[in-house]
């Protein structure tokens, strides 16, 4: 083997010098940020132009979702039974699985018709008292003319609402007896349309079901609708221990989404086996024929996209099954879950836009935005907390502003304070060190990023906010169009500090001193060094975290719903990946001499961040703060 001479080792040292920065800067625009995927159509595939789909409209849909919906994570279309699009998004992969919540429901909905195939349930008329003949023996909460029945159960309607602002989910969810809260919140008792119905419906669905089958509904599931479709999600999560809560429902795959839809597509016929019987498949696809928001049946919608009439299944997070039979059509499309999405989230205009390249008669015709419906330049807004309306405005009037490519405009919604404190930044193409010092002058730094062209705002993701007086304090980030930009990473910015001045709000800014606004403790409630302590040391006890008992953390006497600690520590236990990860956050504290009751959240779950059970208080005893329920 001949040795490389000193010229040709000086050469490739050269070359690698020349190409390994390159690398580095594809590697991290592109991979670090999720943005090169790699189509991976694992069942029946074909190319959507064979299937009818107009390719220039169908690049527009494709390039939508991964510019426009930072929640998506994967989404499959499948055609005349083929599957001409799989693909994922983001942080998203061909294995990464979500939890489906709202979308339990159709897939409960075809459970109750396979238990009626194997004559395991009566009818849809069966009474639930008998299922739970004990609860409908108690005058206090229910009566005759309460006779619930497993169709009021399929359809179940209440908004689509959880988290932070439902306490009605929570209250369900840390209920001591979830059979009781379940039946009292679809109850004809109280008209009022609870938002935690529609878990209440799946919650008793699921407990139906098991009652029939004397299986737990995920093995009547993994038995009889997903193993002989191929769909092994559910078995592996079994098999690593993952969390089966029949409150919380299934975790799935997209493609399993999309498998579930052609099934329902299909009259339950997979593959030459009936797995769902065919009459029971069809009383959701009449859905069609009521007309636009005229029912609902197991978490099936009749909608019309594109002039195409169809029915969609959702759950909030983001997680859809749309069937279009006109069309023979489907999309199945999941995304992190792990808050619910706002109004203005995108994935209507995404489906429009799917619709629109796969209808004949709109073939090879422009996409037409309607401006009344919804200004071009405004962005998609995803909020994982309630945002205030003057400050959503804001963010309108930014992207207003920076569709006209006007510098200047763009500056005055900047405080003449405006910050960044953000020095020395390493350029990975050069290997050399910048400084954002150019934020302080403010106009030299954005006519740069501006002045690549027009474009627009594409979404403000808010995660956080507080607000003290004329200060709003945030965290997130929002997304320019990136390939319009001079500076930016591929136009992602993270979010920064608002002041009011003269009446409105304005950027400004990260200050050299706002470091402390990326501690978590900044967004929540003032509370004494005694009690802060109090929850560092004590808040992995409750969350189930800690291995522990830790039984100096509870007052003796607790209680909370009919719940001993130890109960409270074994739902929540299994929420959690990974023993250090869970955090109590108190956002309310109201305090007296002997107690405290409390507001807050605990982070990190596997369904994202979950309430502190409402109500809830620590109590001062032996010279010490302790856990203590709320006494019910």
């Amino acid at each position: 083997m001949k040795k490389l001479t000193r010229i040709q080792g000086l050469l490739i040292f050269t070359g690698l010098i020349i190409i390994m920065p390159n690398f580095i800067y594809f590697s991290v625009i592109n991979f670090g940020d999720q943005r090169v995927h790699f189509e991976k159509k694992q069942w029946n595939p074909a190319k959507a132009e064979d299937h009818g789909f107009d390719p220039q409209l169908f690049m527009r849909a494709t390039e939508y979702i991964e510019n426009k919906l930072p929640m998506a994570r994967g989404m499959v279309i499948i055609r005349n039974g083929r599957t001409v699009h799989e693909k994922y998004y983001w942080k998203g992969g061909s294995k990464e699985k979500d939890y489906l919540h709202s979308l339990n429901g159709p897939i409960l909905h075809a459970l109750v018709g396979i238990a009626l195939e194997n004559q395991l349930l009566s009818s849809q008329d069966q009474s639930l008292s008998d299922f739970f003949p004990d609860y409908f023996q108690e005058p206090d909460y229910f009566q005759e003319s309460d006779d619930l029945t497993i169709a009021d159960l399929l359809r179940a309607q209440a908004p689509l609402i959880w988290g932070k602002g439902d306490p009605e989910y929570w209250k369900l969810f840390y209920s001591g007896d979830r059979i009781k809260a379940s039946l009292q919140a679809i109850s004809s008792h109280d008209s009022r349309p609870h938002p935690a119905a529609n878990f209440a419906a799946n919650f008793l669905l699921a407990e139906v079901i098991r009652k029939a089958s004397s299986m737990s509904v995920f093995e009547f599931a993994d038995q009889y609708l997903f193993s002989p479709m191929g769909i092994t999600t559910l078995a592996e999560t079994r098999k690593k221990g993952g969390l089966m809560d029949s409150f919380i429902g299934f975790k799935l795959r997209t493609l399993d989404l999309a498998k579930f839809g052609y099934l329902m597509m299909n009259q339950g016929l997979w593959q030459g086996n009936q797995i769902v019987p065919a009459d029971w498949v069809m009383s959701i696809t009449k859905l069609l024929q009521s007309g636009t928001g005229e029912g609902s049946l197991g978490g099936w919608q009749p909608v019309v996209i594109a002039g195409a009439e169809s029915i969609m299944a959702m759950g909030e997070g983001g997680q859809y099954i749309v069937l279009s039979p006109e069309l023979d059509l489907l999309v199945a499309l999941s995304s992190k879950s792990l808050f619910p999405l706002s109004d203005n989230s995108g994935y209507d205009h995404l489906f429009q836009l799917i619709f629109e390249a796969a209808h004949e008669k709109l073939a090879g015709q422009q996409t037409v935005f309607d401006p009344e419906a919804r200004p071009y330049y405004e962005p998609i807004f995803v909020y994982a907390t309630d945002v205030p309306e003057d400050i959503r405005q804001f963010f309108k009037e930014l992207a207003k502003s920076i569709a006209t490519n006007d510098v200047n405009r763009v500056l005055y919604h900047y405080a003449k304070g405006y910050k960044a404190g953000d020095k020395g930044k390493l350029d990975v193409m050069t290997f050399m060190t910048y400084s954002y010092d150019d934020y302080g002058s403010r106009y030299a730094f954005w006519r740069e990023i501006f002045n690549g062209g027009p474009g627009d705002l594409e979404f403000v993701y808010i995660e956080k906010i507080r607000i003290d007086g004329n200060r709003a304090y945030l965290r997130g980030s929002l997304k320019y169009s990136y390939y319009n930009m001079n500076k930016g990473s591929i136009g992602w910015f993270p979010l920064e500090n608002l002041i009011k001045l003269r009446g409105r709000w304005m950027w400004f800014g990260s200050p050299d001193y706002g470091a402390i606004l990326d501690r978590d403790e900044y967004f929540d409630a003032e509370l004494s060094e005694g009690l802060s302590a109090f929850f560092d040391e004590c808040g992995p006890a409750l969350t189930g975290v800690s291995d522990k008992d830790n039984a100096a953390c509870f007052a003796e006497d607790f209680l909370y719903n009919g719940l001993q600690q130890l109960h409270i520590k074994k739902l929540l236990k299994p929420l959690w990946d990974g023993g250090d990860k869970a955090k109590v956050h108190i956002s309310k504290a109201q305090e007296s001499e002997t107690e405290v009751l409390l507001e807050g959240n605990i982070e990190k779950s596997l369904i994202g961040a979950i309430s502190l059970p409402p109500g809830i208080k620590v109590v001062r005893q032996e010279n010490a703060w302790k856990w203590s329920g709320n006494g019910i």
